[in-house]
Formats: structure tokens, C-alpha cells, sequence
């Protein structure tokens, strides 16, 4: 048996063992997560932002992964407000695990948007925050879509619609997976202020999703 937790997983590896299908472009689940036309962000959220976008622009290169999670991170969530909603809630470093014949992936999730009070239940959203950049050992791909998956066979909906994002530095990069297909973005760098108006527009949008 395979046994692997979130940490060790590479994405070429998931797609493999799971039968993936990367795609690279044209993958409806996704483009619904972007279109954010209808997303209106007022004089008072834009206000905020641009202290946001001030700070992160200044700081993020010296901060850890801890000051960028707890000075930009959370306040950036804290303004979308997932809170006043009955139908799902965020939840913070939550044990997830699953185990099939063949494979046994287990870890903890960062940040998870599901159903449920005091559990996660059914996820909708995942947040991977990961301070270094691409090239070092370690994937924050495949650390996202191995906790996506494992939601996946949690649910035992193979057909549910699974969304989330993963950070390094200052970029974000948002997936979708649907079924044995996912696909990312390209990076949304938050220090420049129309990509993390972006950003802040599509955190939005998942809740009109959900």
C-alpha cells in the first residue's frame, strides 16, 4: 500500500495513482469560479483593500509563513466574511484522511469552507498557504489537491465540484477539480492592486457558488 500524507504528495504522482486529467485550458468548473462580473466591491471594501495591498507590497518578502498568514491572510478572509452563512462555515487546521486498497493519503488542511458547526462535513473550499516559491521540494499543488481529493472520496461524490487555492508568496493560484479532471490558474500576484481586487472578487464569487 501507498502511504503518503499531504506534505509528500506531488501532483504528478496524484495523477497517476487517481487517473487525473490536468487541463490547461477551457475547463468550465473553473471559468465559473472567474467570472465575477457580478461582483461589486463598494468604496469601503476597496478602501480596505488598498491598505492591504499597501502592506503586502511592503512586507511580504520579510515576513514568515506565519506573519503572512496572520497579517494578510486572515484579514483578507476576515473581509469576504464566510461567517453569516447556515450552509457553511471555515474551519482551521482539520485532520483529513482517506484509505482505499491501495493508497492511504492523510494530513492536516490549512483552511477548509464546508458545512457543519463544530466538523467539517462537506467541503466546498480549500486554502493552502505556502511561504516559499516553486522549485523547492516540496509541491503546494499537489498538497492542495491531495486534501481536495481526499474530500472528494470522503463525500463519495465523484461528480461534486471541489474548489480552492494555493499561495506562495505573493501569488495565488486557484483550481478546480470535477470528477478525474482539474485545472489551475495562472498566478494572481497580490501586490499589484487590480490582481488582488481579483482575488478578493472571486473569494466572493465562491459564496454565490456554494
Amino acid at each position: 500500500m501507498i502511504k503518503k500524507t499531504f506534505e509528500k504528495c506531488l501532483w504528478e504522482d496524484l495523477n497517476f495513482w487517481f487517473d487525473l486529467e490536468r487541463l490547461e485550458e477551457n475547463f468550465e468548473p473553473l471559468q465559473h469560479l472567474l467570472r465575477t462580473d457580478s461582483i461589486i466591491i463598494n468604496e469601503e471594501e476597496q478602501k480596505q483593500l488598498q491598505i492591504l495591498h499597501h502592506l503586502v507590497s511592503k512586507r511580504f518578502t520579510d515576513w514568515n509563513e506565519d506573519e503572512l498568514k496572520m497579517q494578510f491572510i486572515s484579514p483578507l478572509l476576515h473581509q469576504v466574511d464566510y461567517h453569516n452563512s447556515h450552509k457553511f462555515q471555515p474551519f482551521s487546521q482539520r485532520m483529513m484522511r482517506m484509505e482505499t486498497e491501495k493508497i492511504e493519503i492523510s494530513g492536516i488542511v490549512e483552511w477548509v469552507l464546508a458545512s457543519g458547526k463544530q466538523i467539517p462535513r462537506e467541503p466546498y473550499f480549500f486554502l493552502h498557504e505556502y511561504k516559499k516559491e516553486q522549485g523547492t521540494e516540496a509541491d503546494p499543488l499537489g498538497q492542495l489537491l491531495a486534501a481536495m481529493l481526499t474530500a472528494q472520496y470522503l463525500n463519495q461524490d465523484k461528480n461534486k465540484i471541489l474548489y480552492g487555492t494555493y499561495i506562495t508568496g505573493k501569488d495565488w493560484y486557484f483550481v478546480a477539480l470535477a470528477g478525474k479532471q482539474y485545472q489551475r490558474t495562472l498566478p494572481y500576484s497580490v501586490t499589484e492592486l487590480d490582481k488582488l481586487l481579483k482575488v478578493y472578487a472571486i473569494l466572493q464569487n465562491i459564496k454565490l457558488i456554494i
